[in-house]
This record gives C-alpha cells, sequence and structure tokens, in this order.
C-alpha cells in the first residue's frame, strides 16, 4: 500500500523549514501560508483528493459536499502550521493556542486505578497540544509512533515531543512493543495512541458510521485487557475563532468476558469507536485521513 504521507516532503529537514517559516510568520501568516499550499497540494494529488472523498463519504453519505473535501485539505493545512508553531513558540505561547478544555478529571480518575491510562484518539486537530497540556497537570506521558520514513525525522519528531517532558516510544508495524508499553503502564503513566487507522493485518473491527464502516484498531482494547490500564478516548478540535478544545471522556474499564477473547475484543473495539461517533460526524473535515479506509478494513 501506498503510504500516507508525501515521501518527498515527509523528511526531517522540511519540518525544521516548517518549524523556521512557523518562527518568521506568525500563527496568522503560517496559517495564510498553509491554507495555500494545502490548496496545492489537493489539486496536484488526485489520488489524495480521492480518498479523502472517499473515507468523508461514510460520514457524508450522499450529503458529501466537495467544499467540504476541499476544507478538510485547508483545514489539514491549518492544522501543520499550528504544528510547526508549536516548534517554534515558548509553551506559555503554544498553551494559548488552547481555547477550552474538559475531562482531565477523567484521566485523573483512569490514573487512580493505579494501572497508567491508555489515552486513545482519532486523527483530528492537533493531538499534539495534549501532550503539552499534560505537562501542565503534571501527568506524564508516553506517545507510541510508528517508524517514521527515516531514522532522522524519528529523532526529530522524539526531540520535538520532549520538549514538554513527552516521551516517544516506537512500535512496529502490526505488533505492539508490549511488555515496554506494559512497563509504561505500571509506573503510572498515560500511553497515548491512534486507533483510527489499523494497519489491515487482522487487527481490526469495521464500526458503523452513518453511511459506512470505518475501520478501528483492536489495539487498544487489547493492551487494556491484558494490562488492566483504563482507555480513555480523547479528542482535540480546531474551533471556529482559531484556537483549540480539548476533551477527555469518562473511562472505559474492560474485563474479559466469558471464553471467547475476540468477542470480548469485539465487544470494546466498538465501544470505543462509538465515543469518536460525534465528534466525527459534526466535524468531518477536521478528519485527516488520506489514504482510502476501504482497503484497512479488508
Amino acid at each position: 500500500m501506498k503510504p500516507h504521507y508525501s515521501q518527498t516532503l515527509y523528511r526531517a529537514f522540511w519540518f525544521d523549514t516548517g518549524v523556521r517559516l512557523a518562527r518568521l510568520l506568525g500563527v496568522r501568516g503560517a496559517r495564510r501560508a498553509a491554507h495555500v499550499l494545502a490548496e496545492a497540494y489537493r489539486l496536484t494529488h488526485p489520488r489524495a483528493q480521492s480518498a479523502v472523498r472517499e473515507n468523508l463519504a461514510l460520514l457524508c453519505g450522499l450529503q458529501l459536499r466537495e467544499s467540504t473535501v476541499r476544507a478538510t485539505f485547508r483545514n489539514f493545512g491549518a492544522t501543520l502550521a499550528d504544528y510547526f508553531q508549536l516548534g517554534a513558540r515558548t509553551k506559555q505561547d503554544a498553551l494559548a493556542l488552547i481555547e477550552t478544555r474538559r475531562g482531565f478529571e477523567n484521566i485523573q480518575s483512569a490514573l487512580a486505578d493505579g494501572k497508567g491510562a491508555l489515552l486513545v484518539t482519532v486523527h483530528t486537530g492537533l493531538f499534539e497540544l495534549g501532550g503539552l497540556l499534560m505537562e501542565k497537570f503534571h501527568l506524564p506521558l508516553v506517545v507510541l509512533s510508528l517508524p517514521e520514513p527515516s531514522p532522522a525525522l524519528n529523532q526529530w519528531r522524539a526531540a520535538y515531543r520532549q520538549r514538554w517532558g513527552a516521551e516517544t516510544l516506537e512500535v512496529g508495524v502490526g505488533q505492539f512493543s508490549f511488555v515496554e508499553i506494559a512497563r509504561q503502564l505500571a509506573k503510572g503513566k498515560c500511553v497515548a495512541m491512534l486507533t483510527d487507522r489499523p494497519q489491515g493485518n487482522g487487527d481490526t473491527v469495521l464500526v458503523d458510521f452513518p453511511h459506512g464502516k470505518v475501520p478501528f484498531s483492536t489495539g487498544p482494547v487489547w493492551l487494556s485487557l491484558l494490562t488492566g490500564a483504563p482507555l480513555v478516548a480523547t479528542t482535540i478540535l480546531a474551533t471556529e475563532s482559531g484556537g483549540y478544545a480539548l476533551e477527555a471522556l469518562p473511562p472505559l474499564r474492560t474485563q474479559w468476558r466469558g471464553h471467547d477473547r475476540a468477542a470480548t475484543v469485539r465487544e470494546f473495539t466498538l465501544e470505543l469507536a462509538s465515543r469518536f461517533r460525534e465528534p466525527l460526524c459534526n466535524h468531518p473535515d477536521q478528519w485527516y485521513q488520506f489514504v482510502p479506509l476501504s482497503r484497512l478494513g479488508s
């Protein structure tokens, strides 16, 4: 399968360049430039545009408008601009991007079990902001990450998160580095991971959305069942005023039910995925999926 990123632009050099430009242009200037670049990318990458259209149809059906497809690219461009702003500005300036935050008591409730917490999110908004806010609340965070295209970019992104104390744990494609993840959870840390882009190797549950089925990874639920760590669905969405709204939902505590492990995993994966249905359906133009999800669910 073709990678979801641009093999030309997804390099440490260009990420460094993005930070320098963000520092030079400021928030508004960087966002304006990003809108132009995102539109150019959309027009010159018809496959990516087709994939976005196909994925958004799962949420919007026949009501999907081309303006929503275009807005998705523009919004993603603005999100990238803000991503680079986090690397260019002070922590206090970056925190100013957070307009509202709700539900952090739910993370603290999950941690009170003494088994760590699995913070699960989807490809919306600027989810790196969550790490910055976690530091403010003195909550230790480990971010799970697939290997980047190059060791240099691995190091760049790990150093980027380390600025606010978030560790990066690289995991292999199609499997979790379970022992190390379990060790971090046992220390009472929060482990952050994405769930809406499974690797298509049997770790997938198809979840009903208004106009189709969206594949979700079973990885978070497996980790929860095997370690006892509660699952906390978290969302980060851009607001109309240019900031971001962060929310953590009440913990989902899993337990084995009967002898059919696959059925238990499926049940809790469906429950976890259902917590993302409302934000995804209400903000389809903030769902940044640039590969056709139908291939991942097959």
